[in-house]
């Protein structure tokens, strides 16, 4: 007759087959998330670029591979990973379930995190954790705090805009978000408030700041400037679109060209933000 089996044995047997209930976990609840997330970067003007964001994390995991491959030979998977894998879905199914897109979203990067811990410990989660956190710049920013964030820039940029206009002589006035130019009237819109500049170049801030800028103090500098810098280019833009208009007429704020604007605000700032990485190196 034999005894029952020690306690770490069966822990050692049953290992396997909680990881795998992990990753299937993981892997179940994450689809349906992201599929949420498709909808509303194809739907709102501003996360567009949501789509490149869970490639670029498979690209720095890809980076990260030999720390990735150190730490999957030398795991120690925790007895409560399962249990903050099973918090982690909760959270990203009641999103899923109440459709804020926002909580699913956030849902995502805590339910891999979570299952990193679970499969491989600590040292995997610290592994993964850029990639995975990296994720959370494809997150669409909850509706009440978009709207006021978009006037208060919207403002911003429009008085911003007159005062350089009005300095290099031109006959120029601002009502709320409305520019009054001779014969014209412009009308600052949420693509011209530099939220999108601001969102798309975060995440561009954060891969320049990690490789290309030594401390984390300099790195922290590095992404915070990306909030200037976006202001500064669509103040350029304003300001740009305003001399055109006076020049050539109200068609150049309409249609591709003034679109092309768009393009070129992203272009500039991404330059400006490689130059401010360079002197912080």
């Amino acid at each position: 007759m034999t005894g029952a089996e020690p306690a770490a044995v069966v822990r050692e047997r049953a290992e396997p087959w909680l990881r795998a209930a992990c990753l299937v976990a993981a892997a179940v609840t994450v689809a349906p998330g992201l599929r949420v997330l498709s909808y509303i970067w194809s739907n709102t003007d501003f996360m567009g670029y949501g789509y490149l964001i869970p490639g670029s994390a498979v690209l720095l995991a890809w980076l990260r591979r030999s720390e990735i491959a150190a730490a999957l030979e030398l795991a120690s998977p925790p007895p409560d990973g399962p249990l903050w894998v099973a918090l982690a879905a909760a959270i990203e199914s009641l999103g899923l379930l109440s459709d804020v897109g926002t909580v699913a979203g956030v849902g995502i990067p805590l339910l891999l995190g979570a299952t990193a811990y679970a499969v491989g410990g600590a040292r995997l989660a610290r592994a993964l954790a850029l990639p995975i956190g990296f994720l959370f710049f494809m997150i669409p920013p909850p509706g009440f705090l978009v709207d006021p964030l978009l006037e208060t820039l919207k403002s911003w940029v429009t008085h911003a805009a007159v005062a350089v206009l009005q300095l290099g002589g031109v006959l120029v006035a601002a009502q709320g978000n409305r520019i009054f130019l001779p014969g014209h009237e412009l009308f600052v819109a949420n693509a011209c408030a530099g939220l999108n500049s601001i969102i798309t170049l975060l995440p561009l801030g954060v891969v320049v700041a990690t490789f290309l800028v030594r401390t984390p103090l300099r790195r922290a500098l590095l992404v915070a400037s990306v909030v200037p810098l976006a202001m500064l280019g669509n103040t350029v833009r304003v300001v740009t679109t305003a001399v055109l208009v006076t020049r050539y007429g109200i068609e150049v704020a309409e249609g591709t060209l003034h679109e092309s604007f768009g393009v070129a605000t992203f272009m500039l700032g991404a330059a400006a933000l490689l130059g401010v990485a360079r002197l912080l190196r």
